[in-house]
Formats: C-alpha cells, sequence, structure tokens
C-alpha cells in the first residue's frame, strides 16, 4: 500500500515536514537540469560505500553525507518517499520541537547510510535517497501511534485500489517486505539499486532516537 493520509489530526503545521519535502524537489529538478551529465554529477556529490570506506574527498564528506539524503534516482523513487514522508513525518515532527524532529530526520539517515556500508562495503552506486532517514520516522510513528488509521492505495498493474489499514499492521509488514528484499538479495549486493539495509536501519533507529529526543 502506498500511505496517502492518516486519521491524525494536525495541531500546528508541520513546516520542517513541508522543508525537507520541498528540498528532495528542489534537488530533483536540479537533477533534471543536468541532463546526461546527471549520472557523473551524482557520483560527486553522493557517496558510494566503497568510496566512503576508501576515504575519497575527507574535506567534503559531510556534505556528501547530507547531500545523499536528498538526491533521488527518479520520479518514482522520489514520489513514493514522497508519500511516506508526508504522511508520517508531520505527526511525528508535531510531538517533538522542530529542532529535534530534524535531529531525529538526519540521525536515521546516517544510521542508515551506516549500515548499507556495512552491509555493501564494495558498492560503487551511490547512496541516494530519503528512504532511509525516512524509516527512521516510519519506526518513531508505530511507537507514538500505533492504531492510527491510515489510507492509501494498492497499486495492481494499471489498477490503484484503495486500502485501509492500523499502523500497527501496516508498519511492520513493511519492515518485513524490507528484511523479505535483503535476505533475498545476494550477499554483499544492492540488487536493484534498492537499499534495503538502510531502510531496516532507519526504521530501528527510529524509536530509540524518538525516546532520546523527547527527553
Amino acid at each position: 500500500m502506498i500511505p496517502l493520509g492518516d486519521s491524525r489530526r494536525r495541531r500546528r503545521a508541520p513546516l520542517v515536514t513541508w522543508s525537507l519535502a520541498a528540498i528532495c524537489v528542489a534537488a530533483w529538478l536540479w537533477e533534471l537540469s543536468l541532463g546526461e551529465a546527471v549520472t557523473g554529477e551524482l557520483g560527486r556529490l553522493a557517496v558510494s560505500p566503497a568510496g566512503l570506506l576508501r576515504l575519497e574527498d575527507p574535506l567534503r564528506l559531510p556534505l556528501r553525507l547530507l547531500a545523499s539524503l536528498f538526491l533521488h534516482g527518479g520520479w518514482l523513487h522520489l514520489a513514493g518517499n514522497l508519500a511516506f514522508l508526508l504522511v508520517f513525518g508531520d505527526d511525528v515532527e508535531l510531538a517533538l520541537r522542530r529542532d529535534r524532529f530534524l535531529a531525529l530526520y538526519l540521525l536515521s539517515g546516517l544510521v542508515a547510510t551506516g549500515a548499507q556500508v556495512a552491509a555493501t562495503p564494495r558498492s560503487e552506486l551511490p547512496l541516494i535517497g530519503a528512504s532511509g532517514a525516512i524509516a527512521g520516522l516510519l519506526g518513531a510513528f508505530l511507537v507514538l501511534h500505533p492504531r492510527a488509521r491510515l489510507s492509501g492505495v494498492l497499486p495492481i498493474g494499471c489498477l490503484l485500489l484503495p486500502m485501509r489499514s492500523r499502523a500497527f499492521l501496516f508498519l511492520p509488514f513493511w519492515f518485513a517486505l524490507q528484511l523479505a528484499g535483503a535476505l533475498l538479495a545476494a550477499p554483499g549486493s544492492a540488487a536493484g539499486g534498492v537499499a534495503w539495509y538502510a531502510h531496516l536501519a532507519g526504521f530501528v533507529a527510529g524509536p530509540p532516537l524518538l525516546a532520546l529526543l523527547r527527553r
């Protein structure tokens, strides 16, 4: 299911969530403007597991780690991440101060990147996408609102079937799908360009980071 909404009501505008989404969109429009040069530019700006372990360009490493969390590999990659970010991020943001919510997002992303590097150390593919950071928000949302009602669509071929679920059913099932993808992929590979281990690590990091940042 692709989530499109939840039953939680906003008490204030989730400005950080909207800003993160806007940065992702702006970064994607920048990628589109590069045309055929985009592949080389992504390799220069984002980090890869093998390059990170070789300590390539160490002075720019913090910037490259940050940039990797906002770059995307295609329309579907971006749209899927935005759907999850906008549905789950606002409720997590409302449970925290805005600066702490941003810290949760960025720290989850860094944990996710570290896990993917450890799992696929020889990969030269750039690690791009907000998936790991957003996975941390999913884990935090599950702790905060396990009984929240979610609505979305299930793509089956050309059809989009409306669906509803509870968070405590949907989010563990999402995690199980990521785990299955990681187990079915060849050891040490990033099969299909999907960072399964980043998704898993981000999700697991979300709840303890939430507990730490709420203190």
